[in-house]
């Protein structure tokens, strides 16, 4: 199977996962009869039981002096008081990611949005079930029988879905979230409209600050090869027609202001992580739907790869946050509206009109 179809596959799997919640939810209102809670609570109490013993067996050798290497002993009771604080860790570093998990859900596939592509279905089902959206089951285990070893072991209704270490969650949580998200760019792609008055068109409409038309200034509107505007006009319907420039988007991507400010945000994507889970990400959820070019999840890109990546941000920005065409502005030359205001003040009824208002 293509990297495409795997991709594509994998967002199949956590969409069908997906279903459950909103089937589960819909149900909620019909099961107010039934006592079940959507998961059980993580008994510790087992983790615990056999280190209690063991525990007051070296306090017990430590106070007569009979132990055999105290400081291994010693060492061994620190790493049981030591598990409650990477246990609290785990759990508010949990309760971290489910509080932007449902906000994540809601944008899937969008900037800001869970990568449905790139995130294993494992972790998908295992964030439902930790966000209690989905019924489930969460034990803890010392693996190996190694209290420096603690995991959470994850059920749900298809049973195992994933065993994650403690120890491995608390510093991954240092520097990103347990499941894969989309950059959002959003702010970054609009400010650079704002301040590139001389691409794209602002109008002043009473306020202070200036306000995007959609359309660009006269020098990237598209001319014909006398020079000439090259105009299209459209149907409306009702007998009514619009006429429309070409934006020139080729003049717009060879603009040093473009290339410049496009790579700048793209960097930005580049160096504000770690690894390149998010740029993956970015790239086979948004990039992808112009290029058709896909990155395999959990791989370092190379050089050329990164350098694929800012020019393929381009060709995306060009196509779809830039718009093919534009109205042609139809607002009225000084000359037309002085016309205008003869014709209408020269008008009998007008002057009527006026007239009585006058004498009232």
């Amino acid at each position: 199977m293509a990297l495409k179809e795997k991709l594509l596959e994998n967002k199949r799997l956590n969409e069908e996962n997906q279903y459950k919640v909103a089937q589960q939810h819909s149900q909620a209102t019909y099961e107010l009869g039934y006592s079940d809670t959507l998961d059980q609570d993580v008994d510790y109490s087992i983790l615990y039981q056999p280190f209690v013993k063991t525990y007051a067996d070296i306090q017990l050798k430590l106070q007569n002096n009979t132990s055999d290497n105290p400081a291994a002993d010693r060492k061994y009771v620190e790493s049981i008081f030591n598990s409650v604080d990477v246990i609290k860790n785990a759990l508010e570093n949990i309760l971290s990611n489910v509080e932007i998990w449902t906000p994540a859900v809601q944008k899937a596939g969008m900037m800001g949005g869970v990568d449905l592509l790139g995130t294993p279905q494992s972790r998908y089902r295992a964030m439902n079930v930790l966000s209690d959206d989905l019924k489930g089951i969460i034990q803890i285990h010392a693996v190996d029988n190694d209290i420096n070893k603690l995991a959470y072991e994850i059920y749900d209704d298809l049973g195992f879905v994933e065993i994650i270490y403690l120890n491995k969650l608390n510093k991954l949580s240092k520097s990103q979230d347990m499941f894969i998200s989309i950059p959002d760019v959003l702010k970054q792609n609009q400010n650079f409209k704002m301040t590139s008055s001389e691409i794209f068109e602002q109008k002043e409409f009473g306020g202070e600050t200036p306000i995007l038309t959609g359309g660009v200034t006269e020098g990237y509107r598209k001319k014909d090869k006398n020079g000439e505007l090259e105009i299209k006009t459209e149907d409306m319907g009702n007998g009514e027609s619009q006429d429309f420039y070409i934006i020139d988007k080729e003049s717009i991507g060879n603009s040093l202001q473009f290339n410049t400010e496009m790579d700048k945000i793209s960097l930005g994507v580049l160096e504000s992580y770690e690894g390149f889970d998010q740029v993956i990400a970015f790239n086979n959820n948004i990039l992808a739907e112009v290029t058709d070019h896909y990155l395999k999840p959990a791989k370092a890109l190379k050089e050329k790869e990164e350098k694929r990546f800012q020019e393929d941000y381009k060709k995306w920005y060009l196509e779809k946050e830039i718009g093919d065409k534009f109205p042609l502005d139809e607002s009225p030359t000084p000359q037309q509206e002085e016309q205008e205001l003869e014709a209408v003040t020269s008008s009998p009824e007008i002057n009527q009109e006026a007239a009585a208002t006058l004498t009232q």
